[in-house]
Formats: C-alpha cells, structure tokens, sequence
C-alpha cells in the first residue's frame, strides 16, 4: 500500500477527513514505528460552555490512539490536539474532531471491532482483547458503555426456562444463586430477558415492574413443571393458558424407565448376559430413530448374529416388569407425538390410568406429575401460529447460553453478564454513544 493509501485509510480509522487534518509524519525510534497526526485549528471557535469566541491559543496537547487495523497494529499513532482556552471562563477546550470517543484512547475503529467480536458466543473477553491488542478491561469498560440493552416486550407467546449459571454475584438469603430464569418470545425466536434467580420472591419483584397491560398481552407461557413458575403465572398472567413443556415431560418419563433399568441390571452378576444388555445396549430402549433392521452381526457375548432389533427383544425379554415400563413409555411417546388438543382431553386420563395401575415403583412419581399436570399437558397441544407450544426455542438457545457462559468462565457481575447474552443471542443492543 502506498503512503497516500495509507494517509487515507488513517484518516478513514480515526473518523477524521483531509480537512480536519494539518500534516501526516511517520518515524521510526527504537525500532517502533510512529505516525504523527496533526488536526487543524478550528475556524471561528466559540466556547462551548459560555458561547464566548474570545479564545486563546494553548498549542497542542498528545493523544495516543490504538487502531485494531492490521496496517497499524505495529504502530505508535499519535495526534496532536489543538487546544484553547476561554479568556471569559477560563474553560480550556480540546478539539478532539469526533476522532475517537470521549474519554477514551481506542479509536472508532476498535469499538467497532470489539463490539462485533462479542457477538459471537464463543468470544470471551480475554480473547477479544488478543484479536484487538488492547486490554481486557479495555474490552469491559468497551462493551459496559456501548451495549445498552432494555428488555423486550413481552410476546403473545412465552416461555419460560432455566438455565445453570457457573458462578455469580447474586444472592438469595446466605446463597449465591445457581439458576438464572430465561424468558423467550416463542414465535418469533427472541430471548426477551435474563434474570439472575429463578426464585419465586425474585420473579415477584419482577413481575411487579412491568405494566398490567402488557402482562395482559400475554396469551400462552409455556414452561417445565416447576412449580413456583406457574404459581407466578396465575397471580401476574391471569389470561394467559399456561402449558408444560412436552420435552420435561419426556425426559422425566426416559429418567424412570432407565431407574428401573439400572435396578434390574444390579439384580444380576456383572458378568452375566443380562447384565451385559442392559449395561451395553441399553440405549435400543430410548432412541426412536435408530435403525432397527440393520444388518446383523455376530456377537459373541450373545453367541449368534443379531441385529438391533433382536437385541431389544432380549433385553425385553429379561424382565416382564421391564417390558410393561417400556410398553407405556413408547404409549405416551405416541401419544406426545400424534395426539391433538381435542383428543389429548380423551387420551391422557386414559394414559395416567395405565401408569398408576402398572404400579411400577419408579413410575409411581412419574404419574402422580401427570395427574397434578394434566391440564398444562393439554394444553401444550395447543397450536399457535400453525406450531405447537413447546419450549424447543429455549432449548436450542439455552445451550448458546451454556457456550457463552463456558467460554467466559462465569461472571460474577449478573448485570454484564445479562447485557453480555442478550447482546449475543439478539445481536443488537450496540450504541456508538
């Protein structure tokens, strides 16, 4: 690149144009490269304070500025601000040209770079200081004054989750909180806000703060089965159907039927037969999309060849308790995967049924939480907008959240670390003021 490029691609960086600027110099001391920029005098300055224009000239003052561009990562800029000072109020004033922002020794041109590399998930602070080659707490102070983000407006649709924070600053009684409660907008795939306890005297306060009638624009909040959310529901949504969410429901159901497996498993000799299907081939009970009809092979634990779906009658076959817990599990998989809002009404009791009178241990809770959820199952049928309510949007963004908190170790601070997920799951928030 040549030396007028190069003047031009400065100017560009530091928000400056020819016009602002006196003279361009470069050198070279102890091996650094310097470049020297001179702004010009402003013509028929006023004092911005008392308006006077009686201004006397104080010469320049030096103002070191770190560019993130590769062509001047190596370099030392340097400009020279004139300066002034108001002969009525004795306010000295630096014209400074918008060249970088107030206060601050990083130019335009680094905010920008910053801002863009924190919105990536996987980008801590730390390393966006090594890409940028400034600080990390150059890269903090960045993002704290340039991310201002309010929360969403809550949607016709929302749902409500969870999701494990590392390490914070929050405390509920002697306790650091461990769980910050996400709220999601369904339809349209937003994460509206992020607080730092799912608690319920938390979410009172909360709730208290936003305006009856947006609360009242609520229709559906659809969350797992825990219980303090739908308790706040009632009392802040009051028109809004709430719905369980069917993959809690789903996990709960495959956590049972693997308790009852793990149990009948030690009930027999590690080395055992039955033993070894159940330790080893115990995923052909869970995972409905795996190909059954593959082509068999020999086992020689087993002694003949079979294939997965020969393998799954064995394991059904080592107890008749087993199979009856796998029987209704692959019902109420059915049953979350076809039924309808109308038919599930019909199909559900029926279901709760069958599993109290199963009487298998490690369901007894799992059908009480379908008799005590029974309306919010039904509901989540529900379509809106042509989709079933589900809280699939918090899943999908929840592991993003998880990424984020990972890379970034936990912060402790429940404010940055809010601004800093709103602003990477949404993508917005960012102000050059």
């Amino acid at each position: 690149m040549n030396d007028l490029n190069l003047d031009n691609l400065l100017l560009n960086l530091l928000n400056l144009s020819s016009n602002d600027v006196t003279a361009i110099s470069s050198s070279n001391v102890n091996g650094v490269a310097h470049l020297s920029v001179t702004l010009s005098h402003p013509s028929n300055p006023t004092c911005p304070v008392c308006g006077s224009s009686h201004l006397k000239s104080l010469g320049y003052y030096i103002k070191n500025i770190k560019l993130a561009n590769d062509a001047f990562r190596n370099h030392l800029v340097s400009v020279r601000v004139p300066r002034r000072k108001c002969l009525e109020c004795g306010t000295s004033i630096s014209f400074t040209k918008g060249m970088n922002p107030y206060n601050s020794t990083i130019s335009y041109d680094i905010v920008l770079k910053i801002m863009h590399l924190l919105q990536n998930p996987e980008i801590t602070f730390t390393r966006c200081a090594e890409l940028t080659g400034v600080s990390e707490s150059t890269v903090v102070r960045t993002f704290d004054k340039h991310c201002h983000i309010s929360r969403n407006t809550f949607p016709e649709a929302l749902c409500i989750d969870e999701v494990y924070t590392k390490l914070t600053d929050h405390k509920e009684g002697n306790r650091f909180s461990k769980f910050s409660c996400v709220f999601y907008d369904f339809y349209n795939h937003q994460l509206i806000d992020i607080l730092p306890s799912r608690t319920k005297s938390h979410l009172h306060h909360y709730f208290q703060s936003v305006s009856t009638s947006e609360r009242a624009g609520v229709k559906y909040v659809v969350i797992d089965m825990y219980k303090p959310y739908s308790d706040i529901i009632r009392i802040y949504f009051k028109r809004a159907v709430i719905c369980v969410d069917s993959f809690h429901v789903i996990k709960h159901l495959n956590d049972s039927l693997s308790k009852l497996r793990i149990r009948i498993m030690k009930s027999y000799d590690s080395s055992s037969l039955e033993y070894y299907l159940l330790k080893k081939w115990n995923f052909l009970l869970f995972d409905r999309h795996i190909n059954l009809d593959n082509k068999g092979k020999m086992n020689h634990k087993i002694g003949y060849i079979v294939n997965r779906r020969q393998i799954r009658e064995l394991i059904l076959d080592i107890d008749p308790v087993l199979k009856t817990a796998w029987e209704l599990k692959e019902l109420y998989s059915d049953f979350n995967i076809s039924s309808s809002y109308d038919q599930a009404k019909i199909d559900l009791p029926q279901l709760i049924q069958k599993f109290f009178a199963a009487d298998i241990p490690e369901y007894r809770e799992f059908a009480s939480t379908l008799n005590n959820w029974r309306n919010e199952i039904i509901n989540s049928f529900i379509l809106y907008k042509g989709r079933r309510l589900n809280n699939g949007v918090a899943e999908s963004l929840n592991s993003r959240i998880s990424l984020l908190l990972f890379n970034t170790k936990g912060m402790r601070s429940s404010e940055r670390r809010r601004k800093r997920i709103l602003y990477a799951i949404n993508r917005s928030g960012f102000s050059i003021k």
